[in-house]
């Protein structure tokens, strides 16, 4: 059974069930009124079921390796679900918030919420597995044979434009100890828009890792964005577990429809300051410098 992340050590960015649902309408999580939730027939009518990963698993015996990862049947399954995602054209299910999709998908009938249903979609009751605004789409689809016990999943950004789709897979093989650890977010920088995919390990030690896509103009799809030294567009951080305010949550990156100039990791250390139950760690603040953050 997977061992989701607390709510107190939740980051802003991801692991917020009810942030990702307000995050269409520019809500807050502390607003004195939360919107109602309700399922409108035209969205119920513009709904797509999620595409299902359908292969052989084999005579793999042992689902957490990776050589599932590398399976003929796998990756013919992944050309036919890129493929069905490319159909994902329809004007109705573009123009329909990701969220108003999500509570017609969890409720599967239009109309507004009961309280408990409210709580069940609020809480984690409900996996998310749609994500964006009305050009770009992040969807996770399960994996049938990879990390079955934790969610093993797949993530592919959508990228609507002229009437077509451009399917990107940005994610493979993910999985976590902790439920709806992904999210999406985005930002405006140097005329390019930063598209921000951030996840997290759950477990009693987590750790969130965020990674940097933009659209290529030329071809449309998704390609990564180098915002750290290597070069790469990943970077990862411990989480706290005690996390008491905003200034101390790790990997605050896009803050505003904008990068941040600097932002805090947390990392591994036997000779850190930070005790965050038993497990030391030191911090650190990476600042942009005109080409990458250090």
């Amino acid at each position: 059974m997977r061992n989701p992340i607390t709510r107190a050590a939740v980051t802003s960015t991801l692991l917020v069930v009810a942030a990702i649902w307000l995050s269409d309408a520019d809500h807050s999580i502390g607003q004195q009124r939360r919107p109602a939730l309700n399922c409108k027939q035209p969205v119920l009518a513009a709904l797509k079921p999620m595409p299902e990963l359908r292969y052989e698993c084999g005579e793999q015996t042992n689902d957490s390796d990776e050589k599932v990862l590398k399976l003929p049947a796998r990756l013919a399954a992944i050309k036919t679900v890129t493929s069905e995602l490319s159909s994902f054209s329809d004007a109705a299910w573009w123009a329909a918030a990701t969220t108003d999709l999500s509570v017609c998908d969890f409720t599967e009938k239009a109309g507004t919420l009961t309280a408990d249903e409210r709580q069940q979609f609020v809480d984690g009751e409900y996996l998310f597995w749609l994500f964006g605004n009305d050009r770009i789409r992040l969807v996770l689809i399960p994996d049938p044979c990879y990390q079955t016990q934790y969610g093993g999943a797949n993530a592919f950004l959508l990228h609507r434009n002229g009437g077509r789709v451009f399917v990107t897979q940005v994610l493979n093989g993910y999985f976590s100890r902790a439920d709806n650890s992904v999210n999406i977010a985005f930002a405006k920088f140097k005329g390019e828009e930063i598209i921000e995919v951030s996840t997290g390990t759950g477990g009693l030690n987590p750790y969130v890792t965020n990674h940097y896509f933009v659209i290529d103009p030329r071809t449309n799809y998704a390609v990564p964005k180098n915002l750290f030294p290597g070069p790469t567009n990943k970077i990862s951080s411990a989480l706290l577990l005690d996390s008491t305010s905003r200034a101390s949550e790790p990997l605050q990156i896009v803050r505003g429809n904008t990068l941040s100039p600097n932002f805090v990791i947390y990392f591994d250390n036997a000779n850190g300051r930070i005790d965050d139950h038993g497990r030391l760690l030191s911090r650190k603040i990476l600042r942009w410098n005109g080409h990458v953050y250090r």
